[in-house]
C-alpha cells in the first residue's frame, strides 16, 4: 500500500470517528435537553455575591503556588 492511500485511509477512517462521536454526542445533548449556544451573551452569569470585581492576578498566583506546595511531599 503506498503511503499516500495509507493516509487517505487513515483521514477517512479519522472522520468517520469524528462523526460517529458528533452523533453521540448530540444524541446526549438531546436526552438532556440541551442545545447548542448561539450567543455568547448566554454564557454570561452574574458575578458571585462576594466578588469585588478586583481580580487580582499576582494573588492569584500566589494562591496557585501555595496550594500547589501543600500538596507536595516533604523534601519537594
Amino acid at each position: 500500500m503506498s503511503q499516500a492511500n495509507w493516509m487517505l485511509e487513515e483521514t477517512i477512517d479519522r472522520g468517520r470517528e469524528i462523526a460517529e462521536a458528533r452523533a453521540q454526542l448530540m444524541e446526549i445533548a438531546a436526552q438532556q435537553g440541551v442545545s447548542p449556544v448561539n450567543d455568547l451573551a448566554d454564557l454570561k452569569g452574574s458575578p458571585a455575591p462576594d466578588d469585588s470585581g478586583n481580580d487580582d492576578v499576582d494573588e492569584l498566583l500566589r494562591l496557585l503556588r501555595e496550594w500547589r506546595e501543600e500538596d507536595l511531599p516533604e523534601g519537594q
